[in-house]
């Protein structure tokens, strides 16, 4: 009978022991770490960052990822205006960081991703059937035809588009043919970010959106490829790019930035003020790796490998070995 009772006691107290240590905080939460990471991306990266981030949160069990989609300047204003909260960045043009974060909010940055400017269509747009890549923007003129970009205050696709049509006109020698493009767009066909345009497009609201091979690609879209000229996936016409220029909205009411055409390539960094920044690195190492690499090409992003840094000694020590110096130093 003694045994009996020694023995209920012993598992009462081993329930006991049990019940206090799942109630005890976990190491993180004892030392007030947070287990969430915040990624602010552009949206054309809305795909792959989603599914890095998933991938990583499988790796790191515990993790909570919040990703934020948004266009590029949009996504670096919320750091630079609104003081949100921030661990990794991610923007479809890298000069947005040093434009609007550096030295304030950030100090280095890194480019990791190349992209080409398209047409995108369905097959019921109008004169789909027709359209190629020497008379699109005759196809574009036609009546009833609607065609669509992004807001270029808010989105690098925005105002790519701009700088693709200033240099249309000289690549075709065809004067005026920047205005009269850019007039053949009402307010209603400009949205925040370029892939809010493929809704419109697949909806038939719009027949032609201006967005990124990327895109077409993961909607299963066909596409008007334009010549390297200007199509800014080429760095060998980055003399003939960099003669287009527009101003874009900078961090300040009325402040203005000049973005010039230079190749699509898309950056990253973990801002200054970085809540969590020991998983951030962790994540840009991931996404980094052969596997982040896979996991972007999969989404039909043309990766860098190595990455270019700004200036490989003042990113984090742990991204060191995936990264080349963007002066070749």
């Amino acid at each position: 009978m003694k045994c009996r009772r020694l023995t209920w006691a012993v598992c009462i107290a081993f329930l006991a022991i049990l019940f206090h240590s799942c109630r005890q905080p976990s190491p993180d939460q004892a030392s007030g770490k947070q287990r969430k990471l915040i990624v602010f991306n552009a949206g054309s990266l809305a795909g792959p960052i989603s599914d890095l981030l998933a991938e990583f949160d499988r790796l790191h069990p515990g993790l909570t990822p919040q990703q934020e989609n948004s266009g590029s300047l949009e996504a670096a204003r919320k750091i630079t205006e609104l003081g949100k909260p921030c661990d990794v960045l991610a923007v479809a043009d890298y000069e947005v960081i040093p434009s609007l974060l550096m030295p304030e909010h950030a100090s280095w940055y890194v480019v990791f991703a190349r992209n080409q400017l398209v047409l995108i269509y369905t097959p019921q747009s109008k004169f789909s059937d027709q359209i190629n890549a020497d008379n699109w923007y005759e196809v574009l003129f036609r009546p009833g035809v609607r065609y669509g970009y992004s807001n270029p205050d808010l989105d690098p696709a925005g105002y790519r588009t701009l700088l693709h049509w200033q240099l249309a006109e000289k690549h075709y020698q065809k004067p005026g043919l920047y205005e009269r493009l850019k007039a053949g767009v009402p307010a209603a066909n400009i949205r925040s970010k370029s892939v809010e345009l493929v809704a419109l497009l697949e909806s038939g609201e719009l027949d032609y959106i201006y967005c990124y091979r990327s895109i077409a690609e993961q909607h299963t879209l066909p596409f008007v490829a334009f010549p390297e000229e200007i199509d800014f996936s080429d760095t060998a016409q980055s003399d003939f790019y960099s003669m287009a220029s527009i101003d874009v909205a900078g961090n300040k009411p009325g402040e203005k930035v000049k973005m010039k055409g230079m190749a699509i390539r898309y950056g990253l960094t973990i801002p200054s003020g970085a809540p969590n920044r020991e998983m951030a690195e962790k994540f840009v190492e991931f996404m980094l790796s052969p596997e982040g690499q896979a996991i972007m090409q999969q989404k039909s992003l043309m990766t860098i490998s190595p990455a270019l840094a700004s200036e490989v000694d003042k990113i984090p020590p742990r991204l060191r070995s995936k990264v080349a110096s963007i002066r070749g130093d």
